[in-house]
């Protein structure tokens, strides 16, 4: 993140300076632990495409971990790491952008908002037009809408509006094709109705499929279960997948998905002991050729998800072990380590990890997470151990208190709030009763 100029001081200053300048304002909302945020970090904000974009406007990162940073997201509708806002001068939305785009159309995408911005129009402007057919949109504009992060909105742009028929609606209405793709890919997935001669086209049209590749990755599969000839369809998508696996213009990061998007799919379809081999080939070739740390986190964790998707558990616990000193945030996989003793019906791993985690995790927001993770974990497994249940509490309830007004904010509210019922249902220490109490 050197190449870009991060704005210092409060966000509230930022909003300030970029209206006193008439400068947009470019928000990055996430974590040091996230996994995507450090994909955005390595793929995005490292290119020297973006950096250059990055110079005309003003950036700030918000970090979820910093002194009332929840506050802030719960009034900006901040929730899910990473948030990629783009702010006018006058604090209005111009749009919300998609962290999954690999650079090179993410560079695309902030370019058209930037022309949208430039041309007087926004997300919601364009949104609005689109629906009332007031007047025709321009490319930058359906570029912009089918480009929108409709899974960080948070009801910003859609207000009322339900998702799926505001995407099929849309995607009827696109003048342009590639933009009608796309909202029309987002569209089915929201309504669960996926017509399979329009995704076989989609797939059959390498330009078309390469630019929708994160609709793809990410939910791929989810694609191919609500849709008819599933065999067909995951064939034209395994192919498509392979291209990608090999497509050495891609990120490693990438790539790899590309690779664990061929083992779902041929899980749908036969057994997958012959793609094991590859998995774990493709995986070792993976972590030996990354080096930058932001890389190889999410690298690590596309790794673990692949390798257990694969059937490789041993090895996906190796490489999760062998992570733990050079990582830059340790914490994050240990929560993964868990998860594995977890399949393996290990309670006292499961503890030990979680355990560990919290105990090794950094940041205000973070401890009380991986805190409430510990605890509620404990309840479950051991409700008998009165006295760690106790521990825990005592020290949780360190971490809210720490906190201040901000454990009552956006997603550490959510995370206390998951621990009331169980706190209400286990017979109360004094620290748990105290705990309870705050929350």
């Amino acid at each position: 993140m050197a190449a870009i100029e991060w704005l210092t001081g409060g966000l509230d200053a930022a909003f300030a300076l970029a209206k006193a300048q008439q400068r947009p304002l470019f928000l990055y909302w996430g974590a040091v632990w996230c996994p995507p945020c450090n994909r955005v970090k390595s793929e995005i904000f490292a290119r020297t495409e973006f950096a250059a974009r990055a110079a005309g406007v003003l950036c700030y990162h918000l970090d979820g971990d910093s002194a009332g940073a929840q506050a802030l997201a719960a009034q900006y509708r901040l929730r899910s790491y990473p948030t990629l806002v783009l702010y006018a001068p006058d604090g209005g939305e111009i749009t919300r952008l998609p962290c999954e785009l690999d650079g090179e159309l993410f560079v695309a995408a902030f370019d058209a908002a930037l022309a949208v911005h430039a041309a007087g129009s926004s997300a919601a402007a364009a949104l609005d037009a689109a629906l009332s057919a007031t007047r025709p949109l321009g490319a930058d504009e359906w570029s912009l809408l089918s480009h929108y992060s409709w899974d960080t909105d948070e009801g910003k742009l859609l207000g009322t509006r339900a998702l799926a028929p505001t995407l099929a609606a849309l995607a009827a209405a696109a003048s342009n094709p590639d933009a009608a793709v796309r909202l029309q890919l987002h569209a089915q997935l929201a309504a669960g109705n996926v017509d399979a001669a329009f995704l076989l086209g989609v797939l059959a049209d390498a330009r078309l499929a390469r630019s929708n590749m994160d609709i793809f990755n990410n939910s791929g599969l989810n694609l191919i279960k609500l849709a008819s000839r599933r065999e067909e369809l995951a064939a034209a998508l395994g192919s498509v997948a392979a291209q990608w696996a090999d497509d050495f213009w891609l990120s490693v990061p990438d790539r790899l998905m590309a690779v664990r998007l061929q083992m779902r799919l041929a899980r749908l379809l036969a057994p997958t002991q012959g793609l094991q081999d590859l998995i774990s080939e493709r995986v070792n070739e993976a972590l030996a050729e990354s080096t930058d740390p932001y890389e190889r986190h999410t690298l690590v964790n596309t790794a673990v998800s692949a390798l257990n998707d694969a059937g490789l558990p041993a090895q996906a616990e190796q490489v999760l072990l062998a992570e733990l000193p050079r990582s830059h945030s340790p914490y994050y996989f240990m929560l993964s380590l868990a998860a594995s003793a977890r399949r393996r019906n290990d309670v006292a791993g499961v503890l030990d990890w979680y355990g560990k985690a919290w105990q090794a995790s950094a940041g205000a927001a973070t401890r009380l997470q991986w805190g409430v993770t510990y605890l509620n974990s404990l309840i479950d497994l051991a409700p008998q151990d009165s006295v760690r249940i106790e521990q825990a509490a005592q020290g949780l309830l360190a971490d809210v208190r720490a906190a201040g007004a901000d454990a009552h904010q956006q997603r550490n509210l959510s995370q206390l709030q998951k621990l009331a019922p169980k706190l209400a249902g286990i017979a109360a220490g004094p620290h748990t009763a105290t705990l309870a109490a705050a929350l």
